[in-house]
């Protein structure tokens, strides 16, 4: 029987939203993320620093509560990994504790380069069920977060990868005292019968993380016949708040000259409830050189880096898809693609092979090109790519953007004031759908494959299959792209 209702990470949840901490108790989503690999990877290179001890990050809670209140008292055991305790229903698990004479320091592991605001809550979480469960006394807390200078030199050393201990004991004094509010406030939310709480979206739906509940919110949102001033780009809830002074809320009721060219498209769109498309795009088109290329890079930040020569979060490109379509009276070719994932010479192998794809003629469309242009840039400064600087150069030349194309010359309303590639497809002819079940539908889906295929526990089978997801989900973005382009053509020569 669980001998506890909350855990820190609910009471996180809480702090953010209130209905997020209802879904967690009443109706959870089971999600993976990278930033979980991350952490996890960060941890396990924490427990190294520290020396042997008690690890009882293997054992479940009610396991992990016992045995941490036999080894805090046996006098040979001077660390222990993941303790576990319990005060008023609400249980943590402690990152490292130290044991200094008759005392412990606590350590929380957080895998940023820097103390963070929402840090100093969730360390006075765990820092005061500790302290209140009476079971040790804390003479310190400090967090430890990753070193951003360090750079991997390989043989799996990680000596300086941990900052220095950062002490919070007096910063978080404050913080502790509210933790019991928290958890009063929080525990009848776990009740079966308690009404979900009614919160609309908004801000605190980002931050300090975005929700994994964010897009269920907002498919209950009734459906009306109004178009929200915020779905514009950029400024549309800084306006909203602006025309909602003047009594208008409907993005169709205002004043078009009021509007910059980009707005007015959007605009234009929703209250002719139809696709807009500017009539000199043809134009525009005519511009580029054939072959038409369709190009578009997956990276990961890795954390805890794996390739000699890189750093903590440094964008480390390992996928790159090409679809080619050679004129408008051929059809597109099969496509080309790089994979790797922890070759020591990823970048020149990276670069290499596109450099070989994309030959030296013709215009190459990417969708928010400065993606792909900042990683071509670092790859030019990078020493095993410096004797390949010109060509990179003269291939970054070639690089069009579609996401500006778009912008400027195309709008449907079903986009609802986005320009990505996924919502682009629902608005115009394709075979492109992001929607299948089990499939990878975005950037960080993709970097959580190659989490997931660099972690040492996943198997041969599971590997393969993150490799057939991570071509097909690749693929599909430059298949989009030359369908956006083969869309505009058709409609502008008509």
């Amino acid at each position: 029987m669980k001998n506890y209702i909350l855990t820190k990470t609910l009471i996180n949840s809480g702090l953010q939203c209130g209905k997020r901490l209802w879904f967690d108790f009443h109706d959870p989503i089971d999600e993976d993320s990278a930033l979980f690999h991350i952490g996890n990877r960060f941890t396990k290179e924490v427990r190294k620093n520290y020396g042997e001890g008690v690890d009882l990050s293997e054992n479940n809670p009610d396991l992990a509560l016992s045995e941490t209140a036999k080894f805090i008292k046996n006098d040979n055991v001077k660390v222990i990994y993941e303790g576990a305790f319990v005060y008023s229903d609400t249980l943590v698990r402690a990152d490292v504790l130290l044991k200094k004479n008759d005392s412990w320091e606590l350590l929380e592991a957080k895998s940023s380069k820097e103390l963070k605001e929402e840090h100093i809550d969730d360390i006075a979480i765990q820092s005061y069920i500790i302290k209140s469960s009476k079971k040790i006394k804390i003479s310190k807390v400090k967090l430890i977060h990753i070193n951003g200078e360090f750079t991997y030199q390989g043989d799996n050393d990680y000596s300086d990868l941990m900052s220095d201990e950062c002490e919070l004991s007096d910063k978080i004094l404050s913080r502790e005292k509210l933790v019991q509010t928290y958890i009063d406030k929080f525990k009848p939310i776990a009740d079966k019968n308690y009404p979900k709480p009614k919160i609309e979206t908004g801000d605190h739906c980002l931050k300090p993380h975005k929700c994994i509940y964010l897009e269920r919110c907002n498919s209950l949102k009734q459906p009306s016949n109004i178009t929200q001033i915020s779905i514009l780009p950029f400024v549309g809830k800084k306006l909203e708040k602006k025309y909602k002074a003047k009594g208008i809320i409907d993005l169709k009721d205002i004043p078009s000259a009021e509007l910059n060219p980009s707005q007015r498209i959007i605009q234009k769109a929703h209250k002719e409830n139809k696709p807009y498309i500017n009539p000199g795009v043809g134009k525009i088109l005519k511009e580029f050189k054939w072959p038409f290329y369709f190009m578009d890079f997956e990276t990961v930040q890795q954390g805890v880096p794996i390739i000699k020569g890189t750093q903590p979060y440094y964008t480390l490109p390992f996928q790159w898809s090409v679809h080619k379509w050679d004129s408008p009276t051929t059809k597109i070719s099969n496509g080309m693609s790089f994979l790797d994932f922890s070759d020591q010479n990823i970048e020149r192998k990276f670069i290499e092979s596109l450099l070989d794809a994309v030959g030296d003629k013709g215009t190459i469309f990417a969708h928010h090109k400065s993606t792909e242009i900042k990683v071509l840039e670092k790859l030019k400064d990078k020493e095993s790519c410096k004797d390949l600087s010109e060509k990179i150069d003269n291939l970054i030349a070639r690089v069009e953007d579609t996401l500006s194309l778009v912008k400027n010359n195309f709008y449907a309303p079903v986009m609802n004031g986005k320009y990505d590639l996924k919502i682009i497809m629902k608005a115009i002819p394709s075979d492109i759908s992001y929607e299948e079940k089990d499939n990878i539908a975005n950037g960080m889906e993709a970097q959580l494959a190659w989490f997931t295929y660099t972690d040492p526990k996943t198997s041969n089978d599971d590997k393969e299959k993150q490799i057939k997801l991570l071509k097909a989900y690749c693929a599909k973005d430059t298949l989009a792209i030359y369908y956006l382009i083969k869309h505009l053509l058709e409609k502008s020569f008509k």
